[in-house]
């Protein structure tokens, strides 16, 4: 940030932490040891998009490349204006490296302050979702009870993070780990 920038109260955006995001790669296997979760083979990554010509090429380029990984996925957007790539394969190794792909094609676009983050969905009884969070870098869980009532297992949550601490860069700061209701996936 140079000094007209800071006299005029200009900020740069925090850049995005896309680097962890392939610890879920491996993760995976303690959820489904540890707790019997297994993952959906979907995952989907959230951003914000933006009205432009180079926006509009990013977004093909993305289309594009997940094409030809010769993968599931499709477009959304949510009840917040927010964008979302959705990917599916039955192999979670493959969904993981979609989304970072995904991520990357965003930051070299001069995108990558737009993302807001990753979700990865898994189930046994509950459904669980592991959110990353790409400003901070950091993994947290989500597991939702009554999305009518807003409820969510913060008890089984706080297990989850206990178990997978060595595994995942988990979010410590708790009140950063926002809900995310109604996932589109």
């Amino acid at each position: 940030m140079g000094f007209l920038d800071s006299l005029l109260g200009r900020t740069k955006g925090i850049a995005p932490k896309v680097n962890d995001l392939f610890s879920m790669a491996t993760a995976y296997i303690t959820l489904s040891t540890e707790f019997s979760l297994q993952p959906t083979g979907k995952a989907g990554i959230c951003f914000k998009p933006v009205e432009s010509g180079g926006f509009a090429q990013c977004e093909t380029e993305i289309t594009e490349l997940l094409k030809i990984s010769e993968t599931v996925f499709e477009l959304k957007e949510d009840a917040f204006g927010y964008a979302w790539v959705n990917v599916s394969d039955p192999q979670f190794e493959n969904v993981v490296s979609d989304i970072h792909a995904v991520s990357s094609t965003l930051i070299d676009g001069g995108y990558g302050e737009q993302i807001l983050c990753a979700v990865f969905p898994f189930r046994n009884q509950k459904s669980v979702f592991w959110i990353y969070n790409y400003k901070r870098g950091k993994f947290y869980p989500f597991v939702p009870v009554d999305a009518k009532q807003h409820k969510r297992d913060y008890a089984y949550e706080f297990r989850l993070r206990s178990v997978l601490g060595p595994e995942l860069p988990i979010e410590q700061e708790l009140e950063r780990w926002y809900p995310l209701w109604d996932v589109p996936l």
